[in-house]
């Protein structure tokens, strides 16, 4: 049976600058994967073990790029690896609030007194990246179907036109689904003035405090790591 803790979106988004700022201020490799344990251990307690699992090898991966293209004329990678491999602590705690109801990042929102402005733009977010996997996932299948790039090393080969045939669909793509997702917000009520409900429970808790108070001592412990 597995440990699921349900949190309210604004401890999300408190956790994520106190990720930011640890990710900032970590100068060794140990507290680099100390940092990736702490975000994996906070994916698990969400219940989200496939993303944990997922961004963990998604970190190996990355270690493994930069040692083997250090020294290399590949200098360029190394730093898009080294960058990502920086990123991924941001990514697993922002994925926790990517997996939230929309209507409830809305409501906590809200009741933070936060810009209507700005919680617009969260909520289209939360629904953007979602799609856009799926999007992905379609433009690849059209490729496979169409007799281009059918093995993963074929993008290797011919950058140029994998720049042509998938990158530039998806820019298009992307337009149309930002009209698209805007329309579908207004049509929900989005700019509705009142108070606005949710039917998810909305509120900090003592699992929101605690999760708070753990992260913010783990976070410390790891600070002062020699």
């Amino acid at each position: 049976m597995s440990i699921k803790v349900r949190l309210d979106p604004r401890t999300h988004l408190l956790i994520l600058p106190l990720m930011s700022l640890l990710t900032l201020v970590a100068g060794s490799s140990a507290q680099t994967m100390a940092i990736i344990l702490l975000g994996m251990l906070y994916l698990l307690a969400l219940g989200l073990p496939k993303k944990a699992l997922q961004y963990g090898l998604l970190f190996v991966c990355c270690k493994v790029a930069i040692f083997a293209l250090s020294g290399i004329v590949f200098g360029t990678f190394v730093i898009v690896f080294y960058t990502l491999s920086r990123m991924i602590p941001l990514m697993m705690i922002a994925s926790a609030l990517l997996v939230s109801s929309p209507s409830a990042i809305m409501c906590a929102f809200e009741r933070m007194r936060m810009p209507k402005n700005l919680i617009i733009t969260i909520c289209i977010l939360t629904r953007f990246f979602p799609v856009i996997m799926q999007e992905m996932a379609a433009i690849r299948s059209g490729m496979r179907a169409r007799g281009i790039f059918k093995r993963w090393y074929s993008v290797l080969q011919k950058p140029a036109l994998a720049y042509e045939c998938f990158l530039m669909p998806l820019v298009v793509r992307c337009l149309k689904l930002s009209s698209e997702l805007a329309a579908s917000a207004v049509l929900r009520g989005i700019e509705c003035t009142v108070v606005r409900s949710s039917v998810h429970p909305i509120g900090l808790r003592a699992a929101d405090g605690i999760a708070m108070l753990l992260f913010v001592v783990l976070a410390t412990g790891i600070y002062v790591m020699v």
